[in-house]
């Protein structure tokens, strides 16, 4: 099991230099938001984190960096508002999917990662009292059944998580959602600190909800993301190590599932103590 690093944990900067900076953390693959590249000229705002347009120039140089740096490039970041309550925002978002998926296949990428959206209109990663509606979810549906033909076409395999603030916010649902997608095209990432609510942050229900998400879709992981939570009453991201998962037990229930794919740290965002949250994670996969 490989260690990477989700792009979205540096600072952005030149491809050339965001590679570098890689390298230098001696992580062979990687996560990619066009977030991080300065070159995109993108930022995303609080519905759509896909680029509205992708260069040619802009991919080459992504390609050059990565093959200069010994990167692999192992995932998009293609998260967009598939819940919001304007269908027009949708659909913008899944002509930008189409575009990511093009994108990918130039990268020599071979997943798209998601999440399921929320009736929130200002952030997507803020819950919403409707969020557990049935028209919510028929949007989200109707959104990410349409975002599976366009993988189909390009031979993508789309990742979604489960999200506290997200529609999809529970094993449950997210097992559901893939039961009635029915395609081989829709996957999981498992993301141990998105699994619990508000407080269910204690240390000693870690493992007993971890291995309950795993009992749920474990077989349907085929990204694993590094992130962590503080124990307390309410939802406290922290740099990995700095929180309650167990990523010990983590490695060994991907192990368990057969899992073969790479495990990527998320959610620090301090690029100073990015060194001491790799080797964490590279010493729990055994690298």
């Amino acid at each position: 099991m490989r260690t990477g690093i989700c792009t979205t944990d540096l600072t952005p900067r030149p491809a050339a230099k965001l590679f570098e900076a890689l390298r230098a953390l001696s992580t062979p693959v990687t996560q990619l938001s066009f977030s991080s590249v300065e070159e995109a000229d993108f930022e995303p705002d609080g519905a759509l984190e896909i680029p509205a347009f992708i260069e040619d120039k802009t991919l080459e140089l992504l390609r050059q960096s990565a093959a200069k740096n010994s990167v692999e490039i192992a995932a998009l970041n293609g998260t967009f508002n598939m819940a919001h309550p304007d269908r027009r925002i949708r659909l913008e978002g899944l002509r930008r999917l189409e575009l990511l998926a093009r994108a990918a296949n130039a990268l020599g990428c071979r997943m798209i990662t998601l999440c399921s959206g929320t009736r929130n209109t200002v952030s997507l990663w803020a819950p919403h009292p409707k969020n557990g509606s049935a028209a919510a979810w028929g949007d989200m549906f109707e959104t990410i059944a349409a975002a599976v033909e366009t993988a189909k076409k390009h031979g993508i395999t789309l990742a979604v998580e489960t999200e506290a603030g997200n529609i999809i916010d529970t094993p449950e649902k997210a097992r559901k959602l893939m039961d009635d997608v029915g395609s081989p095209n829709l996957k999981m990432i498992m993301d141990c600190a998105n699994l619990f609510h508000a407080g269910e942050a204690k240390a000693a229900n870690v493992r007993s909800v971890m291995k309950h998400a795993f009992d749920l879709f474990g077989d349907d992981v085929v990204i694993a993301h590094g992130k962590d939570i503080r124990e307390s009453g309410g939802i406290e991201f922290c740099p990995a190590g700095e929180g309650i998962i167990d990523y010990g037990y983590f490695a060994r229930l991907l192990r368990e599932h057969g899992y073969r794919g790479d495990l990527f740290l998320h959610g620090v965002y301090d690029e100073e103590k990015l060194p001491a949250a790799l080797e964490l994670l590279k010493t729990a996969a055994g690298v």
